[in-house]
């Protein structure tokens, strides 16, 4: 995603203290929202937002989170949003300590943020800022930051107001070079309480540049493929940046690549594209004797498939080897270091300057296009009301009455190959790491950034369990973010289940009448209250012939009314 230019905002008066200074920074790089769930080291921060009235300093807007995992995973909706590189002020040891499953999910999504956070005081007396509660000597930690040293790409601790203006545009600059990531900055409170010693900032620093491919590797790639026979095309994650999606779906057009979508978390290419192959890697993996991987972790699991002894394999991305991952052994015989959009565009240059079968677009469209046709009656199957909710039909009914510029934010059931996205950033899927209660503050967080997009999260229970949903519903209420939660109830962990019997396929767990106690949710809530206790519409759905305008209805009131609303639908 390209991030936008910073603004050069200019404060009517000077910081006085640190935590100004440090605020009015973050404004002035283009850090136009703060998440925070406040505590004890907070002090100086309510003191400069009292103070701005007077003051007249531009400080970046308050969004008041009641939990961390909410606030770093709306931080990481809003960056989907708007491409601007977001801060999080985490309340000290513990609030770090609850933010981290989110900060995995930023990391592994390359997401940049600056996490702050506050640090127990120092001194026990006779500075302004020392401890004055009992929790100040039970919360410090000999090395706070280590709890999430191995997710973030750097971590300090602010040790002097002198250089707060430079350790800010530091971390803001490691949190958006490639590959992008968060950034953990600790503030004791006696720093943030001092005085300024200049608050005149320096110019800018450039924003750092994209990886460009070797031409020479650029080359070697394009040779294979323009020779191919079948020539593909994997990922997933090539859609992060909006730019790429025309670039790799012209590439393929014109030069007649497949490409198949597998693990996905953005869109991609366009869902109708003729030389779409779906979304099931093994069904053409085998036949393929050029594959590229484009920026994807897992293009394929080894247990299962694996391309063909001798095919040529090509891995790509900003980090293709993906250094952070402890062990990571997909084959490449070629591997290219570079960003995606800029590598798309070096290899549109070369291909159009080499020669290719002029038949191979027709052939390869006829020889992928089944899954489309599969689609098609699956989707005219499931027009019955008769019978139980199942995924499937939740999912035609989703693709039903879906806006085509809705974005949907999916934890769970929203299936990409059926709701068949043709708009950029109009689908995000869940984190690599997988660190359930992502999907519905990482929604908000998109509303947030885009208020006048209809924002669809669709989550599992046990997913929605994990968000946080009282405190979910009530930071929707708060900021007026008019969320539509669609929540597959089922009563149970569908991916605990699934595991145990896919290691056991003839275990006592696949032939147990009844699920194991390990992955049952019962008794399942009524999710409808939450959303009414805070305001919105609450709806449950238990009949296929309710669905439909239970959906009609949410829509219209996040659409007309502006209110968040959630729809609880029993699922077999």
């Amino acid at each position: 995603m390209e991030l936008p230019a910073p603004t050069q905002a200019v404060p009517t008066q000077a910081a006085e203290t640190v935590a100004e200074a440090f605020l009015v920074q973050l404004r002035r790089r283009g850090v136009d929202r703060l998440f925070v769930n406040s505590g004890t080291d907070f002090a100086s921060l309510v003191e400069a937002y009292a103070r701005r009235k007077d003051s007249g300093l531009d400080l970046p807007d308050v969004v008041v989170c009641a939990h961390e995992n909410l606030a770093v995973s709306m931080a990481h909706g809003s960056y989907l949003g708007d491409g601007r590189v977001q801060a999080v002020m985490l309340h000290t040891s513990v609030g770090t300590a609850n933010a981290v499953c989110a900060v995995f999910n930023a990391a592994r999504s390359r997401v940049p943020v600056l996490l702050t956070a506050g640090r127990t005081p120092l001194f026990e007396h006779s500075m302004l800022g020392a401890r004055d509660a009992p929790i100040h000597w039970a919360q410090e930690m000999f090395d706070q930051a280590g709890m999430l040293r191995e997710l973030v790409k750097w971590d300090y601790e602010l040790r002097d107001g002198a250089h707060v203006l430079d350790v800010v545009d530091r971390a803001l600059d490691i949190a958006t070079t490639q590959p992008r990531g968060p950034v953990y900055l600790s503030l004791p409170r006696e720093v943030l309480a001092g005085p300024v010693f200049s608050s005149e900032p320096g110019a800018a620093p450039a924003p750092p540049t994209v990886a460009h491919p070797d031409p020479a590797a650029v080359a070697r790639l394009a040779d294979h493929l323009a020779t191919a026979q079948f020539p593909l095309l994997v990922t997933g994650d090539a859609g992060a940046d909006r730019r790429a999606v025309p670039l790799l779906a012209e590439l393929c057009r014109r030069f007649g690549i497949a490409v198949v979508e597998t693990g996905v978390r953005h869109v991609n290419v366009p869902a109708d594209h003729p030389l779409h192959a779906g979304y099931a890697v093994g069904a053409v993996l085998p036949d393929a004797d050029v594959v590229c991987v484009l920026d994807l972790d897992v293009p394929w699991i080894q247990g299962s498939t694996a391309p063909r002894e001798d095919a040529v394999v090509v891995q790509c991305g900003p980090d293709p080897s993906f250094t952070r991952y402890p062990m990571r052994t997909h084959r490449t015989d070629l591997t290219i270091t570079a960003d995606t959009t800029a590598l798309l565009t070096a290899l549109i240059a070369a291909l159009a300057e080499r020669t290719v079968e002029p038949t191979r677009a027709e052939r390869l469209a006829a020889r992928v296009s089944g899954w489309r046709e599969a689609r098609a009656r699956v989707l005219e199957e499931e027009t019955t009301t008769d019978g139980p909710i199942t995924k499937t039909f939740l999912n035609a009914a989703l693709t039903q009455v879906r806006p085509a510029d809705a974005v949907v934010v999916n934890e769970y059931w929203a299936s990409p190959e059926m709701l068949g996205s043709t708009v950029p950033g109009t689908y995000f899927g869940t984190p690599p790491a997988g660190g359930l209660g992502w999907g519905l503050p990482a929604a908000m967080g998109f509303q947030l950034a885009r208020p006048a997009t209809t924002v669809i999260a669709t989550l599992g229970d046990g997913a929605y369990l994990f968000a946080n949903p009282a405190a979910c519903h009530q930071a929707m209420a708060m900021h007026h973010l008019p969320v539509l939660t669609i929540v597959c109830t089922n009563a149970h962990w569908g991916a605990v289940q699934s595991s145990a019997t896919r290691m056991y396929p003839d275990g006592h767990a696949a032939s147990a009448p009844e699920l194991s106690p390990l992955a049952r949710l019962d008794p399942a809530p009524r999710f409808a209250a939450y959303a009414e206790a805070s305001g919105g519409l609450g709806l449950r759905v238990t009949q296929r012939a309710e669905l439909v305008p239970a959906l009609q209805r949410a829509l219209r009131t996040v659409q007309d009314e502006r209110r968040h609303a959630l729809v609880d639908v029993e699922c077999a």
